[in-house]
């Protein structure tokens, strides 16, 4: 039995979780049989800050859509590894700025061709599915933003009470 199968929308948010999860480790496996201390959880803001150069935890956040707490999380584990450094803004000591470091710069360079296959990799699986799950999850992520679950949930609740 597999009760998260079994339970269908009621686990959607675990499907997806355990999904991600699959999908995030396999890579980081891939980095590390390549001799590359690299996470694939990282590599949103080490191509985001190759683009930015340098950018606050805030704009990190909200140009990714990841919680602060999670790019701090991340921008901690960078910086311990030497692929970011951190500052702090001239205007606003409460705001960290955060760029690569020439390691940073380095890594982004090495990791390049394995992203090219991820990349083709990730294209052929979503080709075997049924629908165009990037589309799916697109649309899916519109009408969050239209309307969250936690709102969609709430009003059905005062609907019904």
């Amino acid at each position: 039995m597999n009760l998260v199968n079994e339970l269908e929308e009621l686990a959607l948010a675990t499907r997806l979780k355990r999904l991600s999860e699959r999908l995030s480790q396999d890579v980081s496996l891939i980095y590390k049989e390549s001799d590359l201390d690299f996470e694939a959880k990282w590599y949103l803001i080490l191509e985001l800050l190759s683009r930015q150069k340098v950018m606050a935890v805030t704009e990190i956040s909200a140009a990714l859509q990841l919680s602060h707490p999670a790019v701090v999380q991340f921008a901690d584990q960078m910086l311990e590894n030497g692929l970011i450094k951190t500052t702090t803004d001239s205007k606003d000591a409460r705001r960290r700025l955060i760029s690569l470091t020439p390691a940073g710069k380095q890594m982004h360079k090495k990791i390049g061709p394995i992203l090219n296959v991820i990349k083709e990799e990730n294209r052929k699986w979503l080709a075997t599915a049924s629908a165009d799950l990037l589309q799916v999850l697109t649309e899916l992520e519109k009408s969050l933003d239209e309307r969250s679950m936690y709102k969609r949930i709430k009003i059905n609740l005062v609907e019904n009470a």
